[in-house]
């Protein structure tokens, strides 16, 4: 069995859509709050510069939150288009302050990053570089046309080649901002969508089963009420002569009472089988095939083999017991399918165990991964294959998230012969004891 130095693939147990248009209106009062009070600090204590005008710019931006705030659109969800509106008038907003103070000279301009920021976390990436455009534009504006610093009763004097500076590091700092937060913010929304859609996954599972229990329990209470129809039925079919024209339709109902009953003792047997299962266990490797079973190469061009024993040394350990858990059976059937899928002629299942750990090894005889799709596999929407045919990416990310919820610790890396190779690794305690001990 391989054990190389694979990428471990977790996942924490733990689209672009609407914004909350209140939480804008929100950061929106802090904003304002902040600018009045570096007005009144600025003019009150250290007498610097006219206050009307900056407050008029101050004026607008109260006026615009209170009409949201009055008509009931702050309680709505808009689209990232509106959201961007917003977002690009607190620019405008704020670089008319700027303009009247200073312009890039006043410190507070690096407070431009603000609105960019926390659009880079709530829009889509074409908005967030629209909003870093209008950035740069204001930005570019207010370093050539700007009212002078109000300092009192001199003029500060900044040589170009400083102020071109200045110029530079705010282009620099949004630009990296936008696209740092941006990023981050993508990262986490796909990993939420990949999360729901691992949800969706063992739900399906556990719906699947469910429809089996359900069923069964149909078969248990229809099997008096059956009995007894077969049994008038069949004395009723004693009674009508060979002759008579309801024969036929007699022995029809017989046929059809006894092909009730035969399905009714399939799911019955379907049952037992279900409650045995949940109830003893059954052994690790039985249920490794039982998930490999609806990928079963159908026409002959692929091979799957399946092995099981103790670890070399271990021979005394007992094999692992376990409970057909949905998150086990779909875990590990994804990754044998996605082996499948990529193995040239043949893939090999390998189900190990000790005292301490319960393994199983998925390993085919593909291209194996490139080497900048392995440092990333598993996480959602990773693949070579994602956006062709349907494909993802997210199988790997839906195995690893399942088998986490079970304890196991999934690990991919390439064969040392080439190929991908999937291990599963459970601590033994994971699964208990098995039957008997």
């Amino acid at each position: 069995m391989w054990q190389g130095d694979g990428r471990e693939v977790g996942a924490d147990v733990s689209d672009v859509g609407l914004v909350r248009l209140n939480t804008l209106v929100g950061i929106r009062w802090l904003a304002i709050a902040g600018q009045i009070a570096t007005i009144a600090v600025v003019h009150a204590i250290f007498g610097m510069g006219e206050w009307r005008l900056p407050l008029a710019a101050v004026a607008a931006s109260i006026l615009f939150n209170l009409g949201l705030v009055m008509s009931g659109m702050a309680r709505r969800r808009v689209s990232g288009a509106v959201a961007g509106w917003h977002l690009g008038f607190d620019l405008v907003q704020l670089s008319a302050l700027l303009f009247l103070t200073g312009g890039v000279h006043n410190p507070f301009a690096l407070f431009l990053l603000a609105p960019v920021t926390v659009g880079a976390a709530t829009l889509s990436l074409r908005q967030t570089a629209l909003l870093v455009v209008l950035a740069v534009a204001l930005v570019s504006v207010l370093t050539v046309h700007h009212r002078p610093l109000p300092f009192p009763d001199v003029e500060i004097y900044l040589p170009p080649l400083y102020v071109a500076g200045t110029w530079t590091a705010l282009v620099l700092s949004t630009a990296f901002a936008a696209l740092y937060t941006w990023r981050v913010a993508e990262e986490a929304r796909r990993r939420a969508d990949a999360l729901s859609a691992a949800q969706i996954a063992l739900a399906h599972e556990q719906r699947f089963a469910a429809v089996g229990a359900m069923a069964a329990a149909v078969a248990h209470e229809m099997s008096t009420p059956l009995a007894t129809i077969s049994l008038v039925v069949k004395d009723m079919a004693a009674e009508v002569p060979p002759e008579s024209p309801l024969a036929d339709d007699v022995r029809l109902l017989v046929s059809q009472v006894e092909r009730c009953r035969t399905i009714l003792t399939h799911l019955g047997q379907q049952r037992d089988a279900e409650k045995d299962a949940a109830i003893d266990r059954v052994p690790l490797e039985s249920l490794v095939e039982l998930a490999a079973a609806p990928h079963r190469p159908k026409d002959g061009d692929k091979e799957l083999g399946f092995s099981a024993g103790p670890l070399p040394g271990q021979e005394t350990a007992p094999a692992p017991w376990v409970g057909q858990r949905p998150e086990i059976l779909h875990g590990l059937g994804n990754l044998i399918q996605n082996a499948l899928q990529f193995a040239t002629r043949r893939v090999d299942v390998v189900t190990r165990w000790s005292e301490e750990t319960v393994s199983v090894t998925i390993s085919d005889d593909g291209p194996g991964f490139s080497l900048h799709l392995l440092s990333r596999v598993g996480e959602p929407y990773i693949s070579s294959r994602a956006g062709e045919h349907g494909h993802m990416g997210l199988g790997i990310f839906i195995a690893a998230t399942l088998l986490s919820r079970t304890g196991g610790k999934l690990v991919i890396d390439n064969g040392p012969q080439g190929g991908a190779v999937a291990t599963v690794t459970w601590p033994r305690n994971a699964f208990g004891q098995a039957p008997g001990q």
